[in-house]
């Protein structure tokens, strides 16, 4: 099958702004996570990406994710209801997260039936 359409830069950068308010942290303080020291660059770069005006590239939208504690995945999700799924499953353990894959494993598989 095809694979998943990347969301639009407006979905990435909600996604953005939502993940970054949720952490407190203002633009120029997220900006600087990306090693953007000067204020009056950090700022406008980190509003670009939340108004979907410009995409971070790979490089850049690691270090976000980083800074924000979250999935790089959970930035790309083509859906909010798969978003989600990547943030609740990366909260979890590892052996959690063996569980649930096979408990989706199963709702997929009788899906199919």
């Amino acid at each position: 099958h095809m694979p998943a359409a990347i969301p639009p830069s407006s979905t990435l950068g909600r996604r953005l702004r939502e993940a970054r308010q949720a952490r407190g942290m203002t633009q120029a303080e997220l900006g600087a996570a990306l090693g953007l020291e000067d204020e009056n660059s950090a700022a406008p770069r980190i509003s670009r990406y939340e108004r979907g005006d410009r995409m971070p590239d790979e490089k850049t939208m690691d270090a976000l994710a980083n800074a924000l504690g979250l999935p790089v995945a959970y930035f790309y999700a083509a859906s909010d209801t798969l978003a989600e799924v990547i943030l609740l499953v990366s909260r979890l353990p590892a052996t959690k997260q063996r569980e649930a894959l096979k408990l989706l494993r199963e709702i997929a598989n009788s899906e199919q039936r």
